[in-house]
């Protein structure tokens, strides 16, 4: 039986918290333009494809694409091994449907894409936030039950919908959707898929990326079987465009960590001797070190210093394990070695299309960002080890093991609450008077939003696609 790993857990409620916080952030030219997307910023925050670099919010998405294809093996290897194919399929079909259900009602259903009353707006939001739990939640008991709850939630949000649209008139459109999520089911998919194919084999599973650069560089060949392939969705947009496969070049490098976690099993409940804790705070110091230092140079395009640091880098990582190279570092040293090899080949990509660039995303993006994740998982692995009982660190873990709750609780229920009890006028109006202030309001809703996804945690209301 393989234990949970709150080391992804953490990997995972870093990236969920990044995704909250860079929505709730005030949009202001007062405010540095590393604070926002590299290709979305001040002064004006339109739309840039032109512009290069990266900033921490651009690792937030890739990260937790990373940490879900770790989980594929975590979940999924003892199902293969005993060859549950039926439930291995019928989950992953299952799962599908449910995010991509869960996409199309978070961009419908939200309020600020209402258009009835304001505190009509609010409650619809709210209840639809009561109905994810009957829908999304595994409840015990007889099938009756489970299921019969189940499609309690799925009438209520399909009334919700039928009452904005029909009698609102409000249209309800199914190519509306969170795209974020919908890139989600679709790596779900496609990502379990992948990885069913090639769990024997990590040369298999980089020959599937290297056969997706093919088509990706050839697409756009005039008679070319890869252009047909590419453009072969029919009025599938609204849930499927082989466009998302592009994050396969981060879901794959994130199973292939859930595999070795699985080889390793001894390395997920293991804890630090007294003698290896500094070894450990060193390299876990290294390894953030190393992201922060790819992150900043690369947004501010000072490329030699980059090109220089990289090697500086890897020649640290390189001494650190001649002499830590047993054990939990042996594990360590596996780890290193596929991020550092990744982000090497990314910066071999980094001058393609004028640069590394998160949207349009790059395959020096795609590379890069796996790379970093393996190196921060580390220092994930240093906190969980060495402060599992830390307030931050659990919220943090806490936050990772309910994702699904955590991304939507600002909007469905932080936001109608807030607006039925008239304090979000309030507190809107901080920004209006100084965008400073305006950071009180992103304080009170990351806030609430650890604070509500850790009690359903500690309940043990998780919700599941």
């Amino acid at each position: 039986m393989i234990k949970r790993n709150h080391s992804i857990d953490l990997l995972r409620g870093v990236a969920i918290l990044g995704m909250v916080l860079a929505a709730v952030i005030p949009w202001s030219s007062a405010f540095p333009a590393w604070m926002y997307h590299a290709q979305v910023g001040p002064p004006d925050f339109t739309f840039n494809p032109d512009n290069p670099g990266i900033t921490w919010v651009d690792l937030v998405f890739p990260f937790f694409l990373f940490a879900m294809g770790a989980a594929f093996p975590l979940a999924l290897r003892n199902k293969l091994v005993n060859r549950q194919y039926g439930v291995i399929a019928s989950g992953l079909l299952r799962r599908g449907v449910l995010l991509v259900f869960f996409a199309i009602t978070l961009a419908y259903l939200t309020p600020e894409n209402l258009t009835g009353p304001k505190w009509l707006n609010y409650a619809t939001s709210l209840l639809t936030f009561v109905a994810f739990f009957l829908v999304f939640m595994r409840f015990e008991g007889r099938e009756l039950r489970r299921y019969g709850l189940q499609l309690l939630g799925f009438l209520i949000i399909g009334l919700l919908v039928w009452y904005h649209s029909e009698i609102l008139g409000n249209t309800f459109d199914r190519f509306k959707s969170n795209i974020i999520i919908l890139v989600l089911a679709n790596m779900a998919i496609f990502g379990s898929v992948f990885w069913l194919l090639t769990s024997e084999s990590f040369l298999l599973r980089i020959a599937v990326l290297i056969a997706f650069m093919g088509i990706w560089f050839t697409k756009d060949i005039t008679g070319s079987w890869t252009q047909v392939l590419w453009n072969f969705h029919p009025d599938l947009r609204w849930f499927y465009s082989l466009s998302f496969l592009k994050y396969l070049c981060i879901v794959l490098p994130g199973s292939i960590l859930g595999d070795l976690l699985v080889q390793n099993k001894d390395v997920t409940n293991y804890r630090y001797t007294n003698s290896e804790r500094g070894n450990a705070r060193w390299l876990a110091v290294l390894g953030v070190t190393f992201v922060a230092f790819h992150v900043v140079t690369l947004y501010m395009r000072l490329l030699q210093l980059n090109l220089c640091g990289h090697v500086i880098f890897g020649i640290a990582f390189f001494l650190f394990f001649t002499k830590n190279h047993q054990g939990q570092f042996a594990f360590y040293k596996t780890l290193v070695s596929w991020g550092f090899v990744l982000a090497s080949i990314a910066l071999f990509f980094e001058p393609l299309d004028g640069g590394i660039k998160k949207d349009p995303s790059s395959f020096s993006y795609w590379l890069l960002t796996s790379g970093l994740a393996f190196i921060f998982y580390i220092f994930s692995d240093y906190l969980t080890k060495r402060f599992p009982e830390n307030f931050v660190v659990s919220s943090i873990v806490k936050s990772g093991q309910n994702p699904m709750i955590a991304y939507c609780v600002s909007a469905f229920c932080i936001t109608p609450v807030l607006g039925l009890l008239h304090v979000l006028p309030a507190i809107d109006s901080l920004s209006v008077s100084s965008p400073y202030l305006g950071l009180v309001k992103t304080g009170i809703y990351m806030l609430l939003m650890i604070l509500l996804t850790n009690y359903a945690t500690n309940k043990k209301w998780f919700w599941r696609s």
